[in-house]
């Protein structure tokens, strides 16, 4: 077994020359997983015309339910690909997260806040998922390659030789431009790499069931419940009148799944109200952690989804940073893979979702926190302020934002080139998917952008006179361009130009006669000038050393810890300031 050469960079060999080395390779990329991420970043490679093979060590895919909630931002993702509207058919759509505090209603999300035509979080299981995501493969003539295991990595100057372990126990070798890992919290793409993966667990297992309630509430809605003894219970709609229920800290109990009887209890103490739980489809034991590195890319061997992050099941964050992870890095590979783009433009991606990945651990740990409060004081202050601060329109918008991950941005990445203007969007933010005029008459942006290119929106009348600059001519192949759509205000003479990236960010805006900063980003995504420039060069995070969770029960000691759990008696008044935060800090892109 022959570990990835560390520290092995590909920036400074000249891939548009490389034709005759790509042709020896058995693909461009090789992708290491097929669970929601890696069929993702599969489907979109396929999609731009990138050789691309995918192995997964399972036999098929799971009928597992296991990641359900599938959030707006995650649906635009999908959109671009022309996916959207399939899983809606699958999926179950919910509108609120609701929250209580002893039986009480304490506190109402309403997802149609977040600024998109996807007013909703889709709860589809994660193996219609899986099914949905195959089939687009499929089409794109792509093959999963099952039982087939990696068994070592070399990264060498021109690519990565892999070495797999096939359905026969027999061991072969497969050469790619590019290996992505894609193989959850357990990676062997990692473990090749010789990455650390820092955290910590929970402590105590969390069950999942998917069942019947003999209950009235609303189906289109989240439940969750919170008690004074810390110990909360998460009831999320499913289709055909089911329910996944997610049972945190489950207590000292037998290794292994659950039975009905052990579930209906956990129920009966948690619930408001006696509910009967019947016709179990699925039931799950397992136990959560903390962990992330902060290393996406070193050489040709890249890290996405659960390889690179994991946290609890809090706020449904896991799949969805996965499948936003795989978009992310997606086109940007695909230009590399072509020879369009530098090899240097692979490590914005870590740039870019390093910091997304550390927000959605935050995120989750206050929102674990924040259920299993305990000290009533603290539970006090928590149901009253929290709620008060919803209501508030602004903070409610950002908060929901948030939570669907609809306000992830840029800003600060060397990929974004900011400029002096003023209104949104800026630089660096979502674009939102406003009507267009193409060629062909009217359309929508996210339309046009499924043909995989940068869009350039001209929101002036005249776009002739825009694209006529001879500085553009040489960068033509990387963009179309559209205009805005027909009876908006600020479709203006003069009005303001938009580069739009092939995932929906704004890479830079300008002005007809002034297109310095787009073609500023169109030279550096050339290669012309290099990815980073001076004064903007986003550094690597540090290590991230995860604080332990602090159990409800003194005594109860965190497996890989040194020290005893604090109660949350002892935890300050930081869990509400932290959840403040969560709801009230996050300035998403106004739409």
């Amino acid at each position: 077994m022959t570990t990835a050469t560390a520290g092995r960079s590909v920036d400074g060999m000249d891939d548009r020359h490389n034709t005759q080395r790509a042709a020896r390779l058995d693909c461009q990329v090789l992708v290491v997983g097929a669970g929601p991420t890696g069929l993702l970043l599969a489907a979109d490679l396929l999609a731009r015309g990138v050789s691309t093979r995918i192995i997964d060590k399972g036999d098929g895919v799971n009928l597992e339910t296991r990641a359900i909630g599938v959030h707006a931002r995650t649906l635009e993702v999908l959109d671009l690909m022309g996916l959207a509207e399939r899983f809606v058919e699958h999926g179950q759509v919910v509108r609120w997260f609701r929250f209580y505090a002893d039986g009480k209603p304490r506190l109402s999300l309403d997802l149609s806040r977040n600024g998109t035509r996807f007013g909703f979080m889709l709860d589809i299981p994660q193996h219609q998922t899986e099914c949905l995501l195959r089939a687009r493969v499929a089409e794109l003539g792509g093959v999963i390659e099952q039982r087939a295991e990696l068994t070592g990595l070399t990264d060498e100057a021109t690519g990565v030789t892999a070495r797999v372990r096939d359905a026969r126990g027999q061991v072969r070798v497969i050469t790619a431009s590019y290996v992505v890992g894609c193989d959850g919290a357990h990676s062997r793409v990692r473990h090749e790499l010789g990455l650390a993966f820092h955290g910590h667990p929970y402590p105590q297992a969390w069950l999942l069931a998917d069942v019947r309630l003999d209950w009235a509430r609303p189906e289109n809605m989240v439940h969750a419940f919170f008690r004074a003894d810390g110990v909360p219970l998460i009831c999320l709609p499913m289709r055909d009148h089911r329910w996944r229920l997610v049972v945190p800290f489950a207590g000292d109990r037998a290794p292994g799944a659950p039975d009905l009887g052990e579930v209906q209890q956990l129920v009966d103490q948690r619930a408001p109200e006696r509910v009967v739980v019947s016709d179990a489809s699925w039931l799950a034991s397992f136990n959560c952690h903390r962990r992330s590195t902060d290393v996406y890319r070193r050489g040709h061997v890249l890290l996405a989804g659960d390889a690179v992050h994991i946290h609890t099941p809090a706020g449904g964050q896991g799949m969805n940073t996965g499948i936003t992870d795989a978009h992310n890095l997606g086109w940007k590979l695909a230009l590399v893979a072509a020879g369009r783009a530098p090899g240097q433009l692979l490590d914005t991606y870590g740039c870019e979702r390093e910091p997304v990945a550390a927000q959605v651990l935050g995120l989750t740990h206050a929102l674990v926190r924040f259920g299993t409060m305990t000290h009533p004081v603290k539970r006090a202050l928590r149901d009253t302020i929290i709620p008060a601060a919803a209501h508030v329109g602004p903070i409610h918008r950002r908060a929901v934002r948030r939570w669907t991950q609809v306000n992830v941005g840029y800003p600060a990445s060397s990929l974004t080139w900011p400029d002096r203007g003023r209104g949104r969007p800026r630089p660096g933010q979502r674009a939102p998917d406003i009507q267009v005029r193409t060629q062909d008459g009217t359309s929508s942006l996210f339309s046009v952008l499924r043909r995989g290119r940068h869009v350039m929106v001209v929101t002036g009348t005249d776009p002739g006179g825009t694209l006529g600059r001879p500085a553009l001519e040489p960068y033509q192949d990387l963009f179309e361009v559209v205009t805005r759509g027909p009876g908006d205000a600020r479709a203006s003479r003069g009005g303001p130009v938009f580069l739009v990236r092939p995932d929906g960010y704004i890479a830079a805006r300008g002005r007809p006669d002034r297109l310095e900063t787009v073609l500023g980003y169109l030279r550096e995504l050339s290669g012309e000038t290099g990815i980073s420039r001076p004064g903007r060069r986003h550094p690597a995070s540090p290590t991230r050393r995860l604080p332990p969770f602090s159990d409800a029960r003194p005594t109860v000691r965190c497996r890989g810890s040194r020290s005893a759990c604090r109660s949350p008696a002892a935890v300050d008044f930081t869990i509400v300031r932290s959840m403040l935060t969560a709801v009230a800090a996050s300035r998403g892109p106004v739409c």
